[in-house]
């Protein structure tokens, strides 16, 4: 996702054609867990997207276990201007967990079951994209949707 995502955002998203919304699909064990409520948190000081990009850059340097906090609060470290102590805090109490639960369960009951799966809607219908498409695949599905 990490190639397609900032072309799209380019092309659509800053121009103000395509509204970019992302939702947790909560299927990857405990870890994925933990990033999903490390980005809630974020976002609770309005450096969802900052977190959300770098977890997934360095997915696979997610502690497991007992460090996955300790781990996901050092990937904090590098958001300039993040409250350190609000986000540690925010995180060890997983003020977070109930929202994104709650989240993963309603993409469950629309049918989504992985990541990175799409729902583009606009006057030209709607459209799922279910799996890593290329930019391509998902600027065509963007602009059939947008009539």
């Amino acid at each position: 996702m990490l190639a397609v995502e900032p072309e799209i955002i380019d092309k659509y998203v800053r121009p103000g054609q395509v509204k970019l919304v992302f939702r947790a699909v909560l299927n990857l064990g405990e870890g994925s867990v933990r990033a999903a409520e490390a980005a809630a948190c974020a976002g609770q000081q309005g450096q969802f997207w900052q977190l959300h990009q770098l977890l997934f850059q360095r997915q696979r340097e997610i502690p497991r276990g007992d460090a996955v906090v300790a781990g996901l609060q050092q990937f904090a470290t590098a958001l300039p201007g993040l409250d350190q102590a609000a986000f540690g805090t925010c995180l060890k109490e997983r003020q977070t967990l109930e929202h994104v639960q709650a989240t993963d369960a309603e993409q469950r009951t629309r049918g989504f079951t992985s990541q990175p799966s799409f729902e583009i809607t606009g006057p030209g219908g709607t459209e799922r994209v279910v799996g890593l498409p290329t930019v391509e695949a998902l600027s065509a599905a963007l602009d059939k949707a947008r009539g």
